[in-house]
């Protein structure tokens, strides 16, 4: 085990960032935390680095206790690296001065750094300051200084958040095969979840200072435990039911509900995704059928808007999602069935 937190609370006046947080990382994993901005990300990765201390509860790093409240082992003193959303650049170094730097303290240093320097991807650069390089290539040299230190550990947190998209996707994907180069283990915060999806192996889910879901990123996906989590990966359509004889009713029909006693609140998450529409050429007189307000195309999918309504008369407004070119016009008939696997029932 590299890290083991235990019973972690950390409060900022009257604000508590962490509340009551437990988790523990395997060596050579790579776990992302995943939550919105305010949710304690930050503040976690911040203590576990040891540039908060502790308030209540322990750290141990490699099986040796590193912070609890008497005392803090320094930052510089634990084998953990820290990538900053900012990057925290030397401005007054140049690139290679920057990872020079780094590992000025490693014995095989001119081997180090060329190898960083080749997988960092920083060549063409070298001889250059910060601030006259993009986004995307500060964030290689910010990973290049990190791994240059030759970390246990290493805290990325946000590192994707202020890249154009095409460079994201390049950038994250280097940055998985760099992590995975290393004998070394990660820790990525961040609030997208696709990010999160593809570059762990593990993913905590944060909401109010505690971590409420923590698993693969398909169980994640597949099995969330609340509304909250199941939210995390995109919009949904969410309604209010009833369980009655194991069943509960929605706007887009009636549900089979096996684990849930009768007249118990709940609610119904049902993703874009789930929801497979079929254009009839009239009206259709069944429950499963609507009326489409509007169609948008987006590249890989579409997405339709549409007007459902339910047993009881009410209308609802309802976003299907689908891949290609399908686009009904509006006012056009359809109707749909559902994909189970992206349906999930919660208690309220």
């Amino acid at each position: 085990m590299i890290l083991d937190i235990k019973d972690l609370h950390h409060s900022f006046g009257e604000v508590n960032a962490i509340n009551k947080l437990s988790f523990s990382l395997e060596q050579n994993s790579i776990v992302s935390i995943l939550g919105p901005s305010g949710c304690g990300k930050t503040t976690l990765i911040r203590l576990i680095a040891g540039l908060e201390e502790v308030q209540r509860g322990e750290i141990f790093f490699e099986d040796k206790i590193v912070a609890n409240v008497k005392f803090n082992t320094p930052p510089e003193e634990r084998s953990i690296s820290y990538v900053f959303q900012d990057f925290a650049l030397f401005p007054h170094m140049t690139v290679r001065e920057n990872i020079s730097f780094a590992a000025s303290t490693k014995k095989n240093k001119k081997q180090l750094i060329d190898q960083v320097i080749q997988l960092s991807k920083v060549e063409t650069f070298l001889d250059k300051y910060p601030h006259t390089l993009s986004g995307g290539e500060q964030q290689r040299v910010a990973l290049a200084r990190s791994i240059a230190v030759q970390p246990k550990l290493l805290l990325l947190d946000e590192p994707f958040s202020d890249l154009d998209t095409n460079l994201k996707r390049e950038i994250i994907d280097d940055t998985l095969h760099l992590i995975n180069s290393l004998d070394s283990s990660a820790i990525v915060v961040t609030h997208n979840a696709e990010e999160a999806m593809f570059l762990s192996d593990l993913i905590a889910v944060m909401e109010k200072g505690r971590i409420v879901q923590i698993g693969k990123p398909h169980d994640i996906y597949f099995k969330p435990s609340n509304v909250y989590v199941a939210s995390l990966f995109g919009e949904v359509n969410i309604f209010e039911s009833i369980i009655i004889n194991k069943k509960c009713d929605t706007p887009l029909g009636l549900l089979e509900t096996n684990n849930f006693r009768d007249n118990q609140k709940v609610n119904v998450v049902v993703r874009p995704e789930a929801i497979k529409l079929n254009v009839e050429k009239s009206p259709v007189a069944t429950p499963n059928s609507g009326v489409v307000v509007d169609s948008k195309f987006l590249g890989n999918n579409a997405i339709v808007h549409l007007t459902v309504i339910d047993s009881d008369n009410n209308k609802h407004h309802i976003h299907s999602k689908l891949i290609g070119e399908f686009l009904p016009s509006p006012a056009s008939s359809v109707s749909f069935s559902l994909d189970l696997n992206h349906v999930f029932i919660f208690p309220r």
